[in-house]
């Protein structure tokens, strides 16, 4: 007698997984107490994926983000990051896995006395990217989020929205293999705030832009195609939109 196993192939079974979390615990120490800010998360980031981040404060998000953004180490559990277990790397390694990562903050962390172009440019010069081929590449970037008619503007003659999106656009010119948004609405209105949102949207679908964005806000998570809610250092559930 012949055994048949039936398997439904999913999209996710031909993604590539860009980042890969297996059962991952953070124990931070304050004082002599030992506070467990992560306890035991998996989680998959595939190619494409737009996935929200939310829980109440001390929930893990912003540990949670540090891991995947290979800004920290786990106590214990593995960090695959396109294939290569950064768990135990050196701080040497993770700052060239760094390089692979766009970041985006609440505060835009935008250099005041440079215009936008110069701003989103920054990384290619410091990776020493020719200047010709470096302003391209900045300018394309800020057509792509909508800020082609602004790139000679300096922040503070730039909305708070207009900021994001050159952040934004600084953080894709290197071509990076997932974004990081660390409450990126976090300093804008509501109504800028999901503008900002309907852009990332857009990156993610027209640009195959990987995003795994982090709020405490439920209506900004909303946008996401997939939502994760963490409490007290666990995964608590998942959602698909």
């Amino acid at each position: 007698m012949t055994l048949v196993l039936e398997y439904t192939l999913t999209e996710e079974d031909y993604l590539p997984k860009v980042i890969e979390l297996k059962n991952l615990t953070k124990t931070y120490m304050m004082g002599q107490v030992p506070v467990e800010a992560l306890r035991g998360v998996s989680l998959t980031v595939y190619k494409g994926d737009f996935i929200a981040v939310l829980g109440p404060s001390g929930s893990g998000k912003s540990t949670l983000l540090n891991m995947i953004g290979a800004l920290d180490r786990p106590t214990s559990g593995t960090i695959v990051i396109d294939d290569l277990d950064v768990s135990t790397l050196s701080d040497n390694q993770l700052a060239d896995i760094r390089r692979n990562i766009g970041f985006v903050y609440q505060t835009f962390n935008l250099i005041p006395r440079l215009d936008a172009i110069s701003n989103v440019e920054l990384p290619l010069s410091i990776a020493g990217v020719p200047k010709k081929t470096r302003r391209l590449k900045a300018e394309v970037m800020l057509k792509i989020v909508g800020l082609g008619d602004r790139i000679h503007h300096k922040p503070s003659e730039l909305s708070g929205g207009e900021r994001q999106r050159v952040a934004i656009a600084r953080a894709l010119v290197n071509n990076p293999s997932f974004l990081i948004m660390d409450e990126p609405t976090g300093n804008l209105d509501s109504k800028t705030g999901l503008e900002i949102m309907e852009l990332a949207k857009r990156l993610n679908k027209e640009q195959g832009i990987t995003l795994v964005v982090v709020t405490h806000d439920p209506e900004i998570g909303d946008e996401a195609r997939k939502i994760i809610h963490l409490r007290d250092g666990l995964i608590e559930s998942k959602k698909v939109n």
